[in-house]
């Protein structure tokens, strides 16, 4: 029966892989996705999961994706798990006109439209070398990679530098950015990466392959190969082209997709060569023009569709030591059309139109480079086409142009006007134009401005699109710049871009000049240093916070609300009086109070013990929320010092002292003089300590002595406290169990309940063997009860149950002596005749005495067991 069991449930577990392999199946079309992260202080990250999805898939269900965190490498087990959970509505992708695609995941017969959700999971990263990680079944086939798979992942080293602690926020990658992307047969492509750095840190990207798994990349398919060709031009004169051949391979990172072949030099000999992809590290852009189509392809095939990946790793400087941060890993789905006479709009092109501003610009094949100076005003213009507007006649396609909504506020594009302004007109129109307003603050000098812009016309069913990526870099202008500096540095050491107090904070603000000027004094042959004035102002509207005289280098400002002041500073001799004055600005951030959480390591704990108390001070959601002050913590309550006791720790011991419940304070002080407090409170249960004991004595039957069964056991409950005292026990449970024979062999008897009693009755046990009696003590609504809760003793049951007579006629039955139910004892054996002669002796007897050569009659025995006790009595022996 045991095997038919077995064999019943192997079927079941083999029919349950089968449904769940079916299950799998059908997820397969995931195109792709990336993961990004964000510290929110305290070792937790806030995880953001991606997902690209071909429409004629299925739609994910809720609990789909999971994060993984391993530390330590793919060969770790995941510590650390979390549910992604989805945020927000479904993006819907829009590479058709609205004839084709009046709703999500619409579009024309034979071209899968595409979604994208967002899923967002919390997790706690304590210092590791971390890999977060989630994955999915399967990718489809698409024509440079096969099936498989889709796993997607980042990472995260957050090991302190020395006794430097370590928190990152990885590269966020542009939502402009379009994960899956239609591109034009025989036209030049460009893909975009963009991303920004929060931590300033440096980054080099790469490009990578997709992953199926940890540490092991997707299966890349073989491309196709091509035999020399040779053939005549022309005979006279006389052109030869020459085309030396492909072999044939697999396709790779570097080499993800066909491109096709070009044609170089002149006659008499033209060569054909292979089309090679261009991939700009620094303007993070993807140039390639498409060189092969299959026109015969199914839609539901990969053919003409091809999946890349770029690799962002970022490097940091702590203590001296530069080291791998972090990385991230962003993907993409080409899909390769005929887009038939229909052109994709131009590259945008720059014109710098101020003269003597020192501004240049440079139009490249993938990238559009403005440089500007910094204490300078400058207008560059933006003009946007179309090819086939400029045809004649002209096909009047409408363009849009997409380019981020913030861009005048986002710090890391223009910045509020601290780098410039820019505005675009004739959107939707046959050529839109845009103008930058530029003037740099000195604050910015150095900055390297990645702005990605996408350039779509009206095109149907598909419309053609061009991905353009304007670089503007700010070097120093040849005048004298005003700078303002912050004299303390805010809320967790920020930078001064993003300096921030708490209500009733304050903040010290340094003006100064960046690059003195000196003036020429003709008259006497002299230089002098320029000599500035300084005037601070509240830049925005409804700003506040400025001291009663502002015309100092450095002023101590208490804003109540979010603030941009304003620096002035202004040269007073020579020549550049009133003209070469610079102006800065510092936004102050008033962000909300932090929140405090306390919590105890254990809800309650026995008096006379130490519990951990912990305090953990976060910035809430919202402005701010990124910012990582040094806090200290203040406790009061029972059992600490009654001045308090104040520690930049987040954990402090206590010991608890009394009875029923301890409440304790804590108070989070951020750094002086931010002004940022929060309190907090934790209660912890002080709990009795409870010893579970018990004594036991045992008695024979009535007129038997207790080396025989059946025994009787009578226990005393010495438990402490004693019932009836505070925080004594409330329930009893007696149990027992033989666990062993008496040949000490084990046995599998089940445990009895034999009394729920403070003072058990007495228990009288009848079968031979060791027996297990358990006293479990608890108090009711207490998960955390204290001392010794459980009480055992081994108890012991003897197994002498002498006959008084014995048949030894071979009939099987009663023809020995035994004294035991096992067949060999611990026992000595010695039988006399009624004369007193003995006439057998065995040691360990081994129930096996027939009376062998002895006439019948009544013999005696007298039986030694390993303990020396001894017992005698009498037997016949019947013949």
């Amino acid at each position: 029966m045991r095997k038919i069991i077995h064999s019943f449930t192997l079927l079941l577990f083999a029919c349950g892989l089968l449904l769940g392999s079916a299950q799998e199946a059908r997820a397969s079309h995931l195109l792709g996705g990336d993961m990004t992260y964000v510290s929110l202080g305290n070792n937790q990250y806030r995880v953001k999961f991606r997902l690209y999805r071909d429409c004629s898939g299925i739609t994910p269900s809720a609990n789909d994706f999971v994060l993984s965190c391993r530390n330590g490498g793919c060969n770790a087990t995941a510590t650390v798990t979390a549910q992604f959970v989805q945020q927000g509505a479904v993006e819907a992708g829009n590479p058709f006109c609205s004839a084709v695609s009046s709703g999500p995941c619409q579009g024309p017969a034979g071209l899968p439209n595409y979604d994208v959700y967002n899923y967002l999971a919390t997790v706690t990263l304590t210092p590791g070398n971390w890999t977060l990680s989630t994955f999915s079944n399967a990718r489809p086939t698409l024509a440079n990679v096969q099936a498989g798979d889709m796993y997607v992942e980042a990472t995260l080293d957050n090991r302190n530098q020395g006794t430097t602690a370590v928190a990152n926020n990885s590269p966020q990658f542009d939502p402009q950015d379009i994960p899956i992307q239609y591109v034009c047969w025989k036209q030049n492509t460009t893909i975009t990466y963009s991303a920004t750095e929060p931590d300033g840190d440096s980054v080099v990207y790469s490009l990578a392959a997709p992953l199926r798994a940890c540490g092991t990349p997707v299966t890349y398919n073989t491309f196709p190969g091509s035999a020399r060709v040779t053939k005549i031009l022309s005979q006279n004169p006389l052109c030869v082209y020459d085309f030396p051949g492909l072999p044939t391979g697999l396709y790779s990172p570097t080499n993800p997709i066909q491109l096709g072949f070009d044609t170089v030099g002149t006659c008499p000999v033209k060569t054909g060569v292979v089309r090679t992809l261009t991939f700009n590290q620094q303007a993070r852009t993807l140039s390639f023009v498409p060189g092969v189509f299959d026109a015969t392809a199914l839609p539901n095939s990969g053919n003409n569709k091809y999946q890349i990946a770029v690799l962002i790793t970022e490097y940091r400087r702590i203590n001296g030591v530069r080291r791998v941060i972090g990385t991230v890993r962003r993907e993409a789905n080409i899909i390769v059309i005929d887009c038939g006479p229909n052109t994709t709009p131009n590259p945008v092109t720059a014109t710098p139109v101020t003269p003597k501003s020192g501004t240049q610009t440079v139009n490249t094949t993938d990238t559009t480079r403005i440089d500007v100076r910094t204490c300078n005003y400058s207008r560059v213009e933006l003009n946007f086409t179309d090819p086939d507007n400029l045809k004649t006649p002209s096909a009047n396609q409408l363009l849009t142009v997409t380019l981020p909504a913030n861009i005048n506020t986002d710090p890391n594009l223009l910045d509020s006007g601290d780098v410039g302004t820019f505005s675009l007109t004739g959107n939707g129109t046959t050529n839109p134009r845009g103008v930058f307003f530029f003037q740099p603050s000195p604050t910015t000098l150095g900055r390297t401005i990645r702005l990605n812009i996408r350039v779509e016309d009206n095109n149907c069913p598909i419309k053609g699109v061009q991905n353009r990526v304007v670089v503007i870099r700010i070097y120093k202008g040849f005048v004298a710049t005003a700078s303002a500096i912050v004299g303390a540095t805010g809320i967790g050491n920020t930078t001064p871009a993003s300096n921030a107090i708490c209500p009733g904070g304050s903040l010290t603000l340094q003006g100064g000049v960046v690059r003195p000027d000196s003036i020429r004094r003709i008259a006497t042959n002299t230089t002098q240093a320029q000599v500035y004035t300084y005037q601070w102002s509240v830049a925005n509207a409804g700003g506040n916070g400025l001291p009663a005289v502002t015309t100092t280098q450095q002023i101590v400002v208490s804003p109540t609300v979010t603030t941009r002041y304003r620096l002035t500073a202004s040269p007073t001799l020579g020549f550049a009086q009133g003209s070469c004055g610079d102006t800065t600005s510092i936004l102050v951030r008033v962000v909300p109070q932090p929140v405090v959480t306390a919590s105890s390591s254990v809800p309650s704990a026995c008096t006379g013990t130490s519990v951990t108390l912990r305090a953990t001070a976060t910035r809430p959601t919202g402005t701010g929320s990124n910012l990582n002050d040094t806090y200290t913590y203040t406790w009061t309550g029972p059992g600490l010092p009654a001045a308090g006791t104040t520690t930049t720790n987040t954990s402090i011991p206590v010991t608890l002292n009394t009875l029923g419940a301890n409440t304790y304070t804590v108070t989070a002080r951020g750094a002086s003089p931010y002004a940022c407090t929060a309190t907090s409170t934790v209660q912890v249960q002080g709990l009795a300590v409870i010893t579970a004991k018990f004594a036991a004595d045992s008695t024979g039957a009535a007129g038997k002595y207790d080396n025989r069964p059946p025994v009787t056991f009578t226990f005393t409950n010495q438990t402490t406290p004693v019932v009836g005292a505070a925080g004594a026990p409330t329930t009893y449970a007696w149990t027992y169990q033989r666990f062993k024979d008496l040949s000490n062999s084990p046995v599998a008897d089940p445990v009895v309940n034999f009394s729920s009693a403070a003072a058990p009755a007495p228990l009288k046990l009848t079968q031979a063997g060791y027996y297990r009696v358990r006293l479990t003590t608890s108090v009711t609504g207490s998960n955390n009860p204290c001392g010794t809760l459980v009480a055992e003793r081994i108890v012991f049951v003897p197994d002498l149950q002498v006959p008084n007579i014995i048949t030894p006629n071979g009939d099987g039955q009663n023809d020995v002596f035994r004294i035991s139910s096992v067949n060999s004892t611990t026992s000595k054996v010695e039988i006399f005749n009624r004369w007193g002669r003995k006439v057998y002796e065995q040691t360990n007897y081994a129930n096996n005495w027939g009376a062998d050569n002895q006439p019948a009659g009544v013999y005696y025995y007298l039986l030694t067991d390993n303990k020396g006790v001894q017992t005698k009595g009498w037997v016949e022996v019947v013949r």
